[in-house]
């Protein structure tokens, strides 16, 4: 068992197991278990010896799914270090506060965005090491991408303010294993937090690996046949679902991972043809319902070796999962795509569809050593079909939220985490989702939190109420729409605002302005009719 073992154990004992069976597949390239080990040794020496990260510091990064990420992931929890985890996308304010809020010691970040922002990325209060996507390509895809981001490098260089990751040496210099408990915490991942309100998330070695560990149960495998066999990671890093179950479960599995640094239906379907041997593929319900409209992918030849499909992060359409089953029923194979049911707090699965263990419409069956109840608002356990909170206790559940011991408190009850989801447990116990009860936007899997939308708003001059609603879209399912009562009255200084502080699924689709907006007795703006009355009005066209 590994759940008892450090994240950097864990991939060890599988290196010592499978060290010539490849670890990672990044474009032409092959990274063998043994090497990847080598350049997590020698990055946890440079950390260590160079930056004199200790015990419990905390280190920020916010990389693509390139193989640094994976390197440093590994590297930093070998020396006892926490990762603080973040979407490579955040806007300079965010990625700031982000560095701050840790007390972080240093941040790996990816040359491309900080580029975009050079001038404000000049003042970073902070150490700044980058990372390009280039450092583990293949000679001639290396050189293209020089050639091409000439001008992008030159600046960097010529500012003086970074170091950059490719520079870096260990002086072969060793580094010295510092044990965490598994109990301690090891990652910081940010979402919604079971309210709606955006959180840092503490997990523990012991929270991957109870969940890396049901990897097989889930497959429906044994675990000697995902040796030689490789998973598509394109879910990002900073995403529970994408950190645990695309890169940690395989790796620690002997299973190899595809990493995809950004999603296109056409660099999928040309690994699956490369490396002739991905038999899963995780994703949110987008990434499915993009994949059925590829003719390249319904008509590749390897699709037959695909055995499992698994969509998380928000509902998946039933519509989605019938497309996608039936392209595989017309070929004779195996493959399902099956929904499953996880968060953060409670590590990325706690329930799922299998081969062995599915029921329509639900978001699976619990996964061995997870249990759940469904809680009533006066905290009563309901009986099956009640519908309430779904409720969850599990080793994979967090540490608790970041410096907020009030809040983690009152996430749990009983030993049971409260998601903030509503739904019902059937006689079977297959777990259904009804609802949300914290208010969040899933914009391509991603949470988007109304309330820090709002708060950008907000605080714009002549601006004097503000309330996010949900939309539909048809790339990313769903997105943010934002009414504002306002003097003036141009979308673009809304959106632009948004922009300057915000991820990009955070930046409102639309922008619509109003005279007032319905308010609750307590003089807060009543969101809930806002939506109400978006929907009547989607309704009507």
């Amino acid at each position: 068992m590994i759940e008892n073992l450090t994240l950097y154990q864990a991939y060890v004992q599988a290196s010592l197991k499978t060290p010539s069976e490849t670890a990672i597949y990044y474009f032409e390239t092959k990274i063998s278990y043994a090497k990847l080990l080598e350049r997590i040794d020698e990055m946890a020496s440079i950390l260590q010896n160079l930056y004199l990260i200790e015990k419990g510091d905390v280190v920020l990064v916010s990389l693509p799914n390139i193989p640094e990420t994976i390197v440093l992931f590994y590297a930093l929890n070998k020396i006892g270090a926490i990762s603080n985890m973040v979407h490579p996308n955040s806007p300079f304010e965010a990625m700031q506060k982000y560095y701050n809020d840790a007390n972080c010691k240093i941040a790996f970040l990816f040359e491309n965005r900080v580029y975009k922002e050079l001038n404000s990325y000049m003042e970073f209060n902070g150490n700044i090491v980058l990372c390009s996507a280039a450092n583990s390509l293949p000679l001639r895809k290396k050189e293209t991408y020089l050639f091409m981001n000439r001008k992008m490098i030159k600046d960097l260089k010529e500012a003086r303010k970074f170091q950059f990751y490719a520079n870096l040496k260990s002086n072969n210099l060793l580094s010295k294993e510092v044990v965490l408990e598994p109990e301690d915490t090891s990652v910081l991942l940010h979402s919604a937090s079971t309210t709606g309100i955006s959180k840092t998330i503490c997990l523990g070695s012991k929270s991957f690996n109870f969940t890396a560990s049901r990897i097989c149960e889930i497959m429906c495998v044994e675990p000697e046949k995902l040796i030689g066999k490789s998973l598509i990671s394109v879910l990002p890093s900073f995403h529970g679902f994408g950190l645990c179950m695309t890169m940690h479960a395989p790796l620690v599995n002997s299973f190899g991972i595809v990493l995809i640094p950004k999603f296109s239906t056409k660099e999928i379907v040309k690994a699956m043809n490369r490396w002739k041997n991905v038999i899963c593929i995780c994703g949110v319900p987008n990434i499915f319902k993009e994949l059925i409209k590829d003719s390249n992918f319904i008509n590749s030849r390897h699709l037959k070796t695909l055995a499992s499909c698994f969509s998380g992060g928000d509902s998946l359409s039933p519509l989605i999962k019938e497309n996608f089953d039936s392209i595989f029923i017309r070929k004779n194979s195996r493959c399902r795509l099956y929904e499953g049911y996880g968060l953060t707090e409670a590590l990325a699965v706690c329930s799922v569809n299998t081969h062995k263990h599915h029921k329509t419409g639900s978001i699976g069956y619990p996964i061995s050593g997870v249990s759940f109840a469904i809680i009533g608002e006066d905290n009563k356990m309901l009986k099956p079909y009640e519908i309430g909170e779904i409720s969850i206790k599990s080793d994979n559940n967090m540490i608790g939220y970041y410096n907020d011991e009030k809040a983690t408190k009152a996430t749990y009850y009983k030993g049971y985490l409260k998601t903030g989801d509503l739904g019902f447990i059937d006689e079977d116990g297959f777990v259904y989702f009804k609802a949300r009860k914290k208010r969040v936007i899933k914009v391509n899997g991603v949470a988007v939190f109304p309330h820090e939308i709002e708060s950008v708003v907000s605080n714009m001059s002549g601006v004097s109420a503000v309330c996010v609603v949900e939309i539909p879209d048809e790339k990313t399912v769903n997105a943010a729409k934002v009414y504002v009562v306002s003097k003036d009255k141009d979308p673009d200084r809304i959106k632009n605002q948004c922009r300057r502080k915000l991820i990009s699924w955070s930046i409102p689709k639309e922008v619509e302005f109003v005279k007032s907006l319905p308010m609750t007795k307590y003089n807060k703006v009543d969101y809930r009719k806002v939506q109400e009355m978006e929907n009547k009005k989607r309704r009507s066209l």
